[in-house]
């Protein structure tokens, strides 16, 4: 791996972390649902594993991270559309962004 890729890795690395936590979900809940150990995912948040597109989706479908901010580092604003993702998406996915929704909105009143 040269240099370049090892720095791209490292990126999306640090951004898959910043969605874990601001998620409030551990290192082994995001590994069960990529299908590898805790330390195997481990590695993805550190740079050393790339992260395939197909995990990355899986991220996405289930916490709504998505694949171009993971790649990029940006977000594209008018791309999400919060009544259609709704009525779109699965219940599981309806309830996760609910409270996500709700313990951001709790999270900011306190501050």
């Amino acid at each position: 791996m040269d240099k370049a890729e090892k720095d791209f890795n490292i990126q999306v690395g640090k951004r898959l972390r910043e969605s874990r936590e601001k998620l409030g979900c551990t290192q082994a809940v995001f590994a069960e649902l990529l299908g590898v150990s805790t330390e195997h995912y481990r590695k993805y948040e550190s740079g050393a594993t790339r992260v395939s597109g197909y995990k990355q989706l899986l991220l996405y479908h289930k916490y709504g991270i998505s694949p171009f901010y993971l790649v990029t580092g940006t977000y594209m604003h008018n791309t999400m559309d919060v009544s259609d993702y709704l009525a779109n998406c699965s219940k599981e996915q309806q309830v996760f962004f609910m409270e996500q929704s709700f313990a951001y909105i709790l999270k900011r009143l306190k501050t």
